[in-house]
C-alpha cells in the first residue's frame, strides 16, 4: 500500500491510500469512499479481506480520505472529494497504472458522495457505480426524521459533542474519535443542520439526463437496516436504467463491516458482475 498526498481548497493536505494490483493492469481501478455520515471515518476502513480479493481479482484500489464536518464546510467536503478525484484521473500513470478507467464505490455517506461526484461535469465518467447501504439525498424526509436505534443509545450531552469538535480542518478519524459526534447529530436531529451549516452549499440533485446515462450499479443493502431505510435503495434504483439491488438479511447498517464468509461470499459475487459490465 503506497500512502499518497494531495491538496484541497485552502491548501489542506489530504491523503489517499494506493493498492496497485499486479493481476491484470488494463482493468479499471476502484475508487473507494469510505462512509461516516460525513463526520467521521477513513480511507482505511474497507476491511483487509475485501482488498485482498479485489487486487487477486485485477482491480487496484484508490482509497481517499477527504474534509469532514463539522470543521469543514460542506461545499469544502464536496470540493475535496472532486479534488480527490481530479488528483487520480491526471496521475493514474505516474502512480503506475495502465489507464485511468476507474469504478465509483462507496459505502454509505461514501456513496452519496459518489452520486454527488456524478452531478458534476466529470472530464471522465465513471465505468461502474458500487453503491454499499448508500442514500441519494441527506434530505431525504426519512433522514431527517429522529432515529429510533440512536435514541435507543446513551445520550451523548452538546458539551460531549463539542469536545470532538477541532480548531482545524478534519480529514480523517478513527470510530473512536468521532463516531458519538454522529451520535449526537442523529439523537438531536442536528445531523443535517451540522452539515449544511453553510448555507450557501446545498446538495445537487441527479438530473433526468445524468440519470439517464448513468453507469451500470451494483446496490447491496441490509433489508432490516436500522440506520438508512432500504426504501431508499428501492427508489433510487427505481431511476437507474442498468442497476442491480441486493438485499441482505442483515439488522445492521455496515453489514459487511464483519469479516465472515456469507460477506466474502458477497464481494465474490460483486466481482463476478465488475468483470461482466467492465469487460473492453
Amino acid at each position: 500500500m503506497q500512502t499518497i498526498n494531495y491538496i484541497t481548497g485552502e491548501e489542506t493536505t489530504v491523503r489517499a491510500s494506493f493498492w496497485k494490483s499486479e493481476v491484470n493492469v488494463k482493468k479499471p481501478t476502484i475508487f473507494y469512499i469510505h462512509g461516516g455520515g460525513l463526520i467521521y471515518g477513513n480511507r482505511n476502513d474497507l476491511p483487509g479481506p475485501y482488498v485482498k480479493l479485489l487486487l487477486e481479482s485485477g482491480y487496484s484500489l484508490f482509497s481517499i480520505d477527504y474534509c469532514l464536518a463539522p470543521e469543514c464546510s460542506y461545499s469544502a467536503i464536496i470540493q475535496s472529494v472532486n479534488d480527490g478525484l481530479k488528483f487520480f484521473l491526471m496521475n493514474s500513470k505516474k502512480i503506475g497504472l495502465f489507464n485511468n478507467d476507474y469504478i465509483l464505490f462507496g459505502r454509505s455517506a461514501g456513496a452519496y458522495l459518489c452520486l454527488q461526484l456524478m452531478t458534476e461535469n466529470l472530464s471522465k465518467k465513471p465505468m461502474a457505480f458500487i453503491d454499499f447501504y448508500g442514500f441519494e439525498s441527506l434530505l431525504s424526509a426519512n433522514l431527517q426524521r429522529k432515529n429510533s436505534m440512536y435514541a435507543s443509545y446513551p445520550k451523548v450531552t452538546f458539551a460531549e459533542a463539542q469536545s470532538m469538535i477541532s480548531t482545524s480542518p478534519v480529514t480523517s478519524s478513527s470510530v473512536e474519535e468521532r463516531f458519538l459526534l454522529y451520535v449526537y447529530a442523529r439523537q438531536s436531529n442536528q445531523w443535517q443542520k451540522i452539515i449544511f451549516k453553510d448555507t450557501q452549499s446545498k446538495e445537487k440533485q441527479l438530473s433526468k439526463s445524468t440519470l439517464q446515462n448513468f453507469p451500470p450499479t451494483y446496490m447491496c443493502q441490509s433489508s432490516y437496516d436500522p440506520d438508512v431505510p432500504f426504501i431508499n435503495s428501492i427508489m433510487l434504483k427505481a431511476k437507474l436504467p442498468n442497476s442491480k439491488l441486493i438485499p441482505i438479511n442483515s439488522k445492521e447498517h455496515d453489514f459487511d463491516r464483519e469479516v465472515n464468509e456469507t460477506n466474502l461470499d458477497c464481494y465474490r459475487k460483486l466481482i463476478s458482475w465488475l468483470d461482466a459490465v467492465t469487460e473492453h
